[in-house]
């Protein structure tokens, strides 16, 4: 899965499971989520193991920082990050 789609999913997710489903809610991958509200711990352990699940991957400690979960772009490149030292 190429990272644009990563965005794409990750979107869909979060506005889904934080954002009362809107599709016309505004989520750019700069958006801070963590200071705007949408994800708190409860929410940032929901998204791990979304993320885990969807892209097989898997997180480690250290990865669960709050400046890996502050923006789309940050768990964007987390995750590419875990692609890459899976394979």
């Amino acid at each position: 899965m190429h990272s644009q789609s990563i965005d794409l999913v990750l979107q869909a997710f979060i506005r889904d499971e934080f954002m009362g489903g809107d599709p016309a809610a505004l989520l750019p991958n700069d958006r801070p989520l963590i200071q705007d509200g949408l994800l708190d711990s409860l929410g940032i352990f929901l998204l791990i193991g979304f993320i885990e699940e969807q892209w097989r991957i898997s997180l480690k400690p250290e990865d669960i920082v709050l400046s890996n979960f502050e923006t789309i772009a940050a768990i964007q490149s987390l995750i590419a990050l875990r692609q890459v030292t899976a394979e």
